[in-house]
């Protein structure tokens, strides 16, 4: 039993029980839970992408950890004129795992 959902911009295939990462979702803590409906949902030979159907699935994520990622570091230079900029960036992740994906 397979879902695809889409949040944060992505679009992720989970079960149960695994675990993926999102940007940071501001209003949630560690422990929270979150339902998310799904855009595709796979339960053996069966594919369900019309909404209707979908509207009666959930899946049921639990928020794990909030951690930075991996840094992103940017560097410029111009030819000639001694020009030079570095630029860091690390992006702020919610971990999550899907406790369960419920059929209503």
């Amino acid at each position: 039993m397979y879902a695809f959902i889409e949040i944060g911009g992505k679009q992720i295939k989970v079960k149960e029980g695994s675990r993926f990462s999102v940007f940071r979702i501001k209003d949630k803590k560690v422990g929270d839970e979150i339902e998310l409906k799904p855009i595709c949902f796979l339960d053996g030979n069966e594919i369900i992408t019309e909404r209707e159907k979908l509207n009666n699935i959930s899946v049921i994520c639990e928020v794990i950890e909030e951690k930075k990622g991996k840094k992103i570091y940017v560097f410029r230079k111009t030819a000639k004129t001694g020009y030079r900029r570095g630029i860091g960036h690390r992006d702020r992740l919610t971990i999550l795992k899907v406790k369960s994906i419920v059929k209503k």
